[in-house]
């Protein structure tokens, strides 16, 4: 099976009244994707850093593309650009899983991408890889509910 990866990144189009209301919408994006990827065959990880997304999914050709166009309708994302597609002989990735950035408490921490317009494809894959090691500074989300990984 020919397999294919690509990644992009897009920024938040929301704004929230409150952190409820924020985590809510968050909360959406990230059940269509527990929800649909797996469903498709697609593996990978979204990184949410702040106002950013970046994202990286592996599988087939038809139904990445079919991915990357319903998150290009999707209301919540914007300005998203593609920034390289190339076929691949494994997976990176064994799952979908989502991670999301958690400096602690009254500490800012830098960016896991500061400019995601600067980054090439390898390296916005070589990132989300990296992040999807971390043990600290990062919640990971699970299908069912979002659980802390603690290092």
């Amino acid at each position: 099976m020919l397999l294919c990866q690509f990644a992009f990144y897009s920024r938040r189009t929301w704004t929230a009244a409150n952190k409820a209301e924020d985590e809510r919408y968050l909360r959406d994006i990230l059940d269509a994707g527990l929800r649909n990827n797996p469903a498709h065959g697609l593996t990978g990880v979204l990184l949410v850093d702040g106002p950013h997304f970046v994202q990286v999914l592996e599988g087939r050709r038809s139904p990445l593309y079919r991915t990357l166009k319903r998150i290009e309708n999707n209301p919540h994302h914007g300005d998203l650009v593609l920034t390289g597609y190339s076929e691949v002989s494994e997976r990176m990735f064994g799952d979908w899983s989502v991670f999301v950035r958690t400096p602690p408490d009254g500490l800012a921490g830098t960016p896991w991408i500061p400019n995601p317009q600067l980054a090439t494809h390898g390296q916005l894959v070589d990132i989300a890889r990296r992040v999807s090691t971390l043990t600290t500074g990062v919640t990971q989300i699970l299908p069912s509910e979002p659980a802390r990984r603690e290092g």
